[in-house]
């Protein structure tokens, strides 16, 4: 098993009884191992359980929000991430995000390799993923702290020029990998082609 989260564009909900034979389950983004706040920030609007679309499980296992909400929340918190090593993907996001072919009416959230690694039943481990999408404030703040650059410390036994042009040894610097928690946010992962396809339906 892959052990994977995919997240899906779609017309309408998963299970429902009015589900249409024309129903469109559009790839777009799938994440090895973690489920990263750039995906549930874009479940965060009006998310709801609903049945998978990829296992065989009569409970509601799988989450959906609203399209155009999650994308606003998303843009939102993209829009108070100044360092320059994340922009260029944060504008191919917001690019693929807003092409018209991979917009529906929601985005269909599916955790079930995910949640299988644990030991709490698939359906707990779904609502207590829905709790966290309905406050994401704690975890935005969180995120946003671990971009922000760490001062840069003069030892208080540098000579005058070292204070006046700002020079510091390393060892006063903390180790602060501001890479690493860019990749952490699950930016860079967009794609059609996921590991379970459903352009042939």
């Amino acid at each position: 098993m892959a052990n994977r989260c995919y997240l899906y564009s779609t017309n309408v909900i998963p299970g429902a009884s009015d589900e249409l034979d024309d129903r469109k389950m559009i790839g777009i983004a799938e994440w090895d191992y973690e489920i990263p706040i750039v995906s549930k920030l874009l479940l965060s609007g009006n998310p709801k359980t609903c049945r998978s679309s990829l296992w065989e499980n009569p409970e509601e296992i799988a989450l959906i929000g609203d399209y155009a909400s999650g994308v606003k929340n998303l843009e939102n918190f993209l829009s108070q991430i100044e360092l320059e090593a994340a922009q260029n993907l944060i504008a191919e996001t917001i690019e693929f995000l807003n092409r018209p072919e991979n917009q529906n009416q929601y985005f269909v959230f599916e955790c079930g390799e995910i949640f299988d690694m644990g030991d709490t039943p698939l359906f707990e481990q779904n609502l207590a993923l829905l709790e966290e999408l309905k406050n994401m404030q704690p975890e935005v703040e969180r995120a946003l702290q671990s971009l922000v650059p760490p001062p840069i410390e003069v030892h208080k036994s540098a000579g005058f020029f070292a204070k006046l042009f700002g020079r510091t040894s390393k060892s006063s610097v903390p180790v602060h990998d501001l890479m690493k928690s860019i990749d952490d946010l699950g930016l860079g992962n967009w794609s059609n082609i996921l590991y379970f396809d459903f352009s042939g339906d």
